[in-house]
């Protein structure tokens, strides 16, 4: 490959992947926000079971995957200058792109384990509720 076929990669990555980890995050962040409320986006209340079904076949199979795709775009970022004949100023660009996708992994890694706490904290909480007599969970301003 030449150079600017290489930079054209480079860039064309680039976009994919701010694209993908950008709808990862809403997608992500929606459904932990409907784990801890306990409602849907339009305020429909959801059952404890249904929180937990949600978190444990969405939010983290999401969250992985997004952490595990950001690692794989960093990865293929930095593969790319060694296809170059001469890759000086590209290593240097793609080692700097590189970060965008590697720090996007910190960042599902670190605030996904205190996301996942407070998750479960808050269905805890909410099952120990359900558990009362006369109670049950239905989110912040539903019943319980």
């Amino acid at each position: 490959m030449n150079d600017l076929q290489l930079s054209l990669v480079l860039v064309a990555s680039i976009w994919a992947a701010v694209n993908t980890l950008i709808a990862g995050y809403t997608a992500v962040n929606a459904t932990r926000d409907r784990v801890l409320t306990g409602a849907t986006d339009d305020g429909l209340p959801l059952s404890l079971a249904h929180r937990r079904i949600l978190y444990r076949n969405d939010w983290l199979p999401m969250k992985v995957g997004l952490a595990t795709v950001s690692l794989g775009f960093g990865g293929f970022i930095l593969v790319l200058p060694g296809l170059a004949n001469e890759p000086g100023l590209l290593r240097v660009i793609c080692y700097a792109a590189a970060l965008l996708p590697f720090g996007s992994f910190l960042g599902f890694f670190v605030l996904g384990l205190s996301d996942r706490q407070l998750m479960l904290e808050v269905l805890s909480e909410a099952a120990r509720d359900s558990s009362q007599p006369g109670r049950h969970s239905g989110g912040p301003d539903g019943p319980g």
